[in-house]
């Protein structure tokens, strides 16, 4: 009988071991490369963070989430990421693939019903945080964002997010 080789076997350490280098090396080459400096010369960067944030709140009872996004109007931001888009400011890709999603693409999905901007309801962003040096601040740079909507089961329960598109902004 054969052995399958596992989790344990030397041969998946060595590949792991050798992954882990691979990424240590280009982790330290891009490090060599520091981007904030042009943009923010007074910046001392902490780094990228990737986070999610719901734009809606579902649940009536939850008022921390209420009090969150008392301030958010909600539909001119989804309305505003459509604009741009749709006027060529800014490229939508595939969450997934990175690929870029046409115009008509886009239009397609939303006219066919794929997805309604009114249930658009978490956005994911990638930021850089920095501290302003100069002027003893934080600041937040937005590297990209994703923008998804909730997908349910056939009892209505929610199933979780589908990424819709994802938009990564160019520094200027």
């Amino acid at each position: 009988m054969k052995r399958s080789r596992g989790i344990d076997s030397p041969s998946t350490g060595i590949r792991l071991r050798n992954a882990l280098i691979l990424v240590f090396f280009l982790c330290t080459a891009r490090a060599c490369h520091n981007p904030v400096k042009e943009f923010y010369p007074n910046g001392k960067s902490f780094g990228k963070v990737i986070y999610d944030t719901f734009i809606i709140n579902r649940d009536s009872t939850d008022s921390w989430g209420a009090e969150s996004l008392a301030g958010l109007n909600r539909n001119a931001l989804i309305d505003q990421i459509f604009d741009e888009v749709y006027k060529g400011r800014v490229i939508p890709s595939d969450y997934f693939t990175n690929k870029r999603i046409s115009l008509a693409q886009l239009k397609k999905m939303e006219t066919d019903g794929e997805f309604s901007r009114k249930n658009i309801s978490k956005i994911r962003f990638e930021e850089q945080w920095l501290w302003d040096m100069e002027k003893s601040e934080m600041q937040k740079q937005i590297i990209s964002m994703a923008i998804a909507y909730e997908v349910y089961d056939f009892s209505g329960n929610s199933r979780g997010q589908k990424p819709i598109l994802k938009l990564v902004f160019e520094k200027k």
